[in-house]
């Protein structure tokens, strides 16, 4: 029994080892990738933070798509901040909870007709990988901001 302990603990290291080579492999094998992905435009535009950018590289529009989705959401930033100017006052005046709800259901049903409309313009498949990131998102919205595509925790 005695003889046991070593090679179990021999058992553990060689297992610790063997993780840590694995996560080093996989990282590395990610840092390879993305280095030589042909993606600059996305990797330049999720550096940046520039939405639109990163829009136009991920879902891959063609300039004239790209320039037309830019200009929905161009026009429609005035009405989310409509939509948003019109939530924090009824909150700030400490509305009725059912009017803030009602502000906030019309904000969330404007979102889902844009982000339809956008998707619309893109190449079917990549309209639904769009609607499939975003909808999500405006299903939970919280109204403290511009909705965004980050993980929160």
């Amino acid at each position: 029994m005695a003889s046991d302990a070593p090679r179990a603990g021999l058992g553990l290291k060689n297992l610790l080892i063997t993780l840590c080579l694995a996560m080093t492999a996989g990282a590395g094998a990610f840092g390879v990738f993305y280095v030589i992905s042909d993606n600059r435009a996305m990797h330049a535009a999720a550096k940046e933070g520039d939405g639109m950018a990163w829009l136009r590289a991920e879902f891959q529009l063609s300039e004239a798509q790209f320039t037309t989705i830019r200009r929905r959401h161009e026009d429609y930033s005035f009405v989310c901040g409509e939509h948003c100017a019109a939530i924090m006052a009824a909150r700030e005046r400490q509305a009725p909870p059912a009017e803030v709800a009602a502000l906030e259901k019309t904000c969330v049903d404007a979102m889902t007709v844009h982000f339809r409309s956008v998707a619309a313009l893109m190449p079917p498949n990549q309209g639904e990988r769009y609607l499939a990131m975003v909808l999500p998102r405006v299903a939970g919205y919280s109204h403290h901001g511009a909705p965004n595509l980050r993980v929160t925790p």
